[in-house]
């Protein structure tokens, strides 16, 4: 039986000298023990209140700075790790790569809504892909966390399906081995940005879905009190002046109005959203060029099939921020249309890239 597993605690006067030298502060070990001299960045030290050379102790002392559990430094030094984002990077080791006869069996059977393709090669080799996870909070009546995650091909923003990702979640670390050179890609942030919003609103659906009803009921319920409330105002049981009864009637009304109001403000979704962490990672891959026709013309399409993957990497649409697996061409250009931007393959489709 294999017993508990044992962890190594940081000591919280190494944790915040290493937090403070990656800011930028020169340190030196005390002549006494337990004890780290740091020269501080002149922004540094003002953002943290303290003098630009600072002696750091686990404990309070006369002429040194506390960073022990509790303390004010620590907590700081704490808050800001926690706003950073952890970036690693991993190769892709136990999924083998793609077999070329089956990329090759995909790529036959490849669909172009509106033209014809043509399998031109298919070859193996590694591609370099951006994983990515988003932390969001959503709070409306109630509140919701969640962490989503998202992967690109860094070079050209193709979206690999969950069985890559899956491949690269923290219990898959056996998949994984590091990279110590990264190949990291200038830019590729940007396919990031272009689909954290599809992605995240995916991710809450099922909440705005459930918030929606909530609300919908609740401003029913309170619609119909104050319905019969108003009915009842209007037929008293003993004889009553009018306009006293058309004020009570404005009264509820108003009363009403205001409650309704403040129903909708608190079933208003409001959402938060950071990247929690990012991961650099070289996986195996087969590359297939094809080409395709539309009418005149032709261009080339690269595909490319991860190792572990279900399928070819989605394609960025060139008419909006989506991606397509079943890609339409328009007529001037043959650009990369998806089933948002061409929902009908008929006729002379409308592109919005060529617009």
């Amino acid at each position: 039986m294999r017993g508990p597993e044992t962890r190594w605690v940081p000591d919280p006067l190494a944790f915040t000298a290493r937090a403070l030298a990656g800011r930028g502060a020169l340190l030196e070990e005390g002549e006494a023990g337990g004890e780290v001299l740091a020269l501080l960045p002149r922004e540094l030290a003002r953002e943290l209140g303290l003098a630009e050379e600072v002696r750091l102790s686990a404990v309070e002392g006369k002429g040194r700075v506390a960073c022990g559990l509790g303390t004010p430094l620590l907590e700081t030094v704490v808050g800001a790790a926690r706003q950073q984002v952890p970036v690693a990077a991993a190769r892709v080791v136990r999924e083998p790569a793609p077999k070329a006869s089956h990329a090759r069996s995909l790529a036959e059977r490849y669909l172009i809504r509106n033209g014809v393709a043509e399998v031109l090669e298919v070859r193996g080799g590694e591609a370099t892909y951006l994983v990515a996870w988003l932390a969001y909070v959503a709070e409306a009546d109630e509140r919701h966390e969640g962490v989503v995650p998202l992967g690109v091909g860094a070079a050209d923003g193709a979206v690999p399906d969950e069985g890559f990702l899956a491949g690269c979640e923290v219990d898959a670390e056996e998949a994984l081995a590091p990279w110590p050179g990264a190949g990291v890609v200038p830019g590729a942030e940007r396919w990031l940005v272009r689909y954290a919003p599809a992605v995240q609103e995916g991710a809450l659906r099922g909440v705005r879905e459930a918030t929606t009803r909530r609300y919908a009921r609740d401003d029913e319920r309170m619609a119909e009190y104050y319905a019969a409330m108003v009915a009842e105002a209007r037929a008293p049981r003993r004889r009553v002046d009018p306009a006293a009864v058309e004020a009570k009637v404005k009264h509820l009304e108003a009363e009403r109005d205001s409650r309704l109001s403040d129903l909708a403000e608190r079933f208003t979704l409001r959402v938060h959203s950071r990247l929690a962490a990012a991961l650099w990672v070289a996986a195996p891959v087969a590359h297939v060029r094809l080409r395709v026709r539309r009418r005149k013309g032709e261009r080339e399409l690269a595909l490319r099939l991860p190792a572990g993957a279900h399928g070819f990497d989605r394609l960025p649409c060139e008419g909006c921020a989506g991606t397509t697996e079943r890609p339409a061409l328009c007529d001037e250009r043959l650009h990369v249309l998806c089933e948002t931007c061409v929902p009908q393959t008929t006729g002379r489709p409308r592109c919005p890239a060529c617009a």
